[in-house]
């Protein structure tokens, strides 16, 4: 009687405390991939689109789907210390810090709507650095 009392008890707690598990990307989530530039105006900062349908654009929307895999390349076009940041996320990339150096940054946004990325260093979203990733049900 005791182990039986035991085990329900037992059971509860470990299902209470297990976390939720989510669906993770697999077959089926694209990958999705921009290429941004860094770039100064003045005392602007902003980042430039660097190929496809975002190309020339200053901190363009990047659309997503819910779930897939998004690869953002950050090049350093300045020679200023640089880095990309999707708070959301809790995303980060490492600081690039010479021109035509390359950063990357990976992320499954797993929740639609708008979310910024910007850079934090030296006052640079104040300055403009500042873009929005879009994500979208499938």
């Amino acid at each position: 009687m005791k182990w039986g009392i035991f085990s329900v008890v037992f059971l509860t707690v470990f299902l209470f405390f297990m976390p939720a598990r989510a669906t993770a990307p697999g077959p089926g989530h694209a990958v999705v991939s921009y290429t941004l530039t860094t770039d100064v105006k003045g005392e602007r900062r902003m980042f430039v689109g660097a190929e496809g349908k975002i190309k020339g654009v200053v901190n363009p929307d990047l659309f997503v789907n819910e779930w897939d895999v998004v690869e953002i390349t950050l090049i350093n076009g300045d020679n200023l210390n640089h880095h990309i940041a999707i708070p959301d996320f809790h995303i980060m990339s490492d600081t690039i810090v010479e021109k035509g150096k390359k950063t990357k940054v990976t992320v499954v946004p797993f929740k639609k709507g708008g979310f910024v990325y910007h850079c934090l260093l030296e006052n640079h979203r104040k300055l403009g650095m500042e873009g929005k990733m879009v994500v979208v049900g499938k």
